[in-house]
């Protein structure tokens, strides 16, 4: 500790650190102008107060049952750090009129390590799954391994395309995990497309091509060093990669909002066990599998941008960039616009283009979706032309079954929990299928939105995180409403919003669980849940 000894001469200043005793003070004292009278100074000195200095800052509200990852501050080393400053020059989170500005993320060789835990988890339960579910998905998995196939040979498949002979093959031979469906013998030698699911029209090709050329790529270099037999395989294989890299970008995140790791921990082995999180997400070939790391990476942005760590021009890039991967990533842009703007309009510190320009967002990614995303995949991948109506793919039996004039506002309503919360209403498959598993997702369902509805709205931590939360109720809420209103208006299709559209959201939901856990009996409840569903995952997985 040290004594901070202000001296001031008729011509000049003088500072001095004087050692003393090793007692937690900082004492102020002012010397008299006359520097040779000792008498002077004694006298000046005694007169003065003593301030004491805490070294130890004072924790909020509850958080005494969880430590910090931060070791707390002594203000006397600022002190000295900024050549016997007083505490009236160092900046404090009580002096500062916005207490939402976090430092930067702690990211040491423990969080490398853990985004390989990550990696190996995700490998061992996407691997597990494959293992155990060789038939294709219902959810157009076929139509989606065409375009795999196909983009990692660099040819992009376009409207009313049929599905190529190697995917038909693979469909003939693993079957399609659908009711009723009965396809062709395996072994032929060429395929009926019409012998398939939407007459083999292959559905999945109003989607960008990012996702699929990746995949497709690193497919086909795996099957050609023999890692596996089957581009399948190794596609669905490759979704673990997908996996682990959109949980490890949202570990960043959580960081950057100053999260804790071990409140960080127990969300994500939660998020990570969950059927919605292993079919969707990892073991199968969708572009879904992308959403969760395309949603943290707009999020990261926003975030960033918001801490004056990312120019303004990024954001616009990033925001149309996951667009073009994914258009369900319109959720994770939207949720992002709106913390924009109630962020930045009331922020007076700001100026008027910055406070006003979160208010184009919005209306921008409307446009872009609605217009400018259409007239783009038009341009590079005109459709093919047909001559015959039932060569066109409108005349795909989903497109058929589905066809409405109208908007059914009570369709809409209706969807108010489709997406509330994602991982209540995931496409379970034949081996995860059970009454545990399905206890499993209520438990972590509940959990979840408690701890969400306490983020949002019991535990004020900062304002941030707070807003952070509230605007993710919001937006899951929202959107099966949202959903089901843009096919009925935009593409005349009667469309329930199945539970992964919410999967851009997902990162969000785990800021704001995890920002939820501020006492030791919220940590052993999550930790608890995510260790019984995940046990009884792995051992429906393993006995499948």
């Amino acid at each position: 500790m040290f004594l901070l000894v202000v001296a001031f001469d008729e011509r000049v200043q003088m500072c001095r650190i004087m050692s003393c005793a090793p007692h937690p003070t900082v004492i102020a004292r002012t010397r008299s102008l006359d520097l040779r009278s000792s008498r002077s100074i004694r006298a000046v000195i005694s007169s003065l107060p003593v301030v004491r200095f805490s070294s130890k800052p004072v924790e909020p509200e509850g958080a005494g049952d969880l430590r910090s990852d931060q070791e707390p501050v002594d203000l006397t080393i600022l002190t000295e750090a900024n050549g016997g400053a007083g505490p009236a020059d160092t900046a404090t989170p009580e002096d500062c009129e916005d207490q939402d500005s976090s430092p930067a993320p702690i990211w040491t060789s423990i969080d490398w390590k853990i985004c390989g835990l990550l990696l190996v988890a995700s490998l061992l339960l996407v691997g597990l799954h494959v293992r155990s579910y060789e038939s294709l998905s219902p959810i157009d998995e076929l139509q989606h391994i065409d375009y795999v196939i196909r983009a990692g040979d660099f040819d992009i498949p376009v409207r009313n395309d049929r599905v190529g002979q190697e995917a038909l093959a693979e469909a003939a031979c693993r079957s399609v995990d659908a009711p009723g469906y009965v396809g062709p013998a395996c072994g032929l030698a060429t395929y009926d497309p019409n012998d398939f699911q939407e007459n083999g029209f292959n559905t999945a090709v109003s989607q960008f091509p990012p996702y699929y050329v990746t995949t497709g790529v690193g497919a086909r270099l795996l099957t050609a060093v023999g890692l596996f037999e089957s581009k399948v395989t190794a596609a669905r294989m490759l979704g673990a990669v997908w996996l682990a890299a959109a949980l490890s970008v949202t570990w960043y995140l959580m960081a950057c909002l100053g999260l804790r790791r071990r409140s960080r921990a127990p969300v994500i082995a939660l998020l990570l066990v969950t059927p919605l999180t292993i079919f969707h997400a990892g073991a199968t070939v969708n572009a879904d599998v992308s959403l969760m790391l395309t949603g943290a990476l707009a999020t990261l942005a926003t975030v960033k941008y918001e801490a004056g760590r990312l120019r303004w021009w990024w954001v616009p890039l990033v925001y149309v960039g996951v667009i073009l991967v994914e258009a369900t990533n319109i959720l994770a842009v939207a949720a992002c616009g709106l913390y924009l703007m109630v962020r930045r309009i009331p922020d007076a510190t700001a100026s008027l283009t910055q406070r006003l320009a979160p208010l184009t967002i919005l209306p921008a990614l409307l446009l872009f979706r609605v217009e400018v995303a259409g007239r783009l995949h038009a341009k590079f991948f005109p459709t093919a032309q047909v001559f015959v109506s039932t060569d066109s793919m409108s005349s795909a039996p989903m497109f058929i079954v589905h066809r409405t004039e109208s908007v059914s506002f009570e369709k809409v309503i209706a969807q108010l929990s489709s997406t509330f919360t994602p991982v209540r209403n995931p496409y379970l498959s034949p081996p995860l299928r059970s009454q545990l598993t399905i206890a499993g997702l209520e438990l972590t369902n509940w959990l979840l939105i408690a701890l969400l509805f306490s983020a949002a709205i019991v535990v004020v931590s900062s304002a941030r995180l707070t807003w952070l939360s509230r605007i993710t109720l919001v937006m899951l809420l929202a959107a099966g409403p949202f959903y089901t209103f843009y096919f009925a208006y935009f593409s005349n299709q009667d469309f329930a919003a199945p539970a992964r559209f919410a999967l851009p959201l997902v990162p969000l939901m785990a800021i704001a669980a995890s920002s939820a856990i501020q006492r030791r009996s919220t940590l052993l409840a999550v930790w608890g849940v995510a260790a019984l569903t995940g046990l009884n995952t792995v051992f429906q997985l393993l006995t499948a």
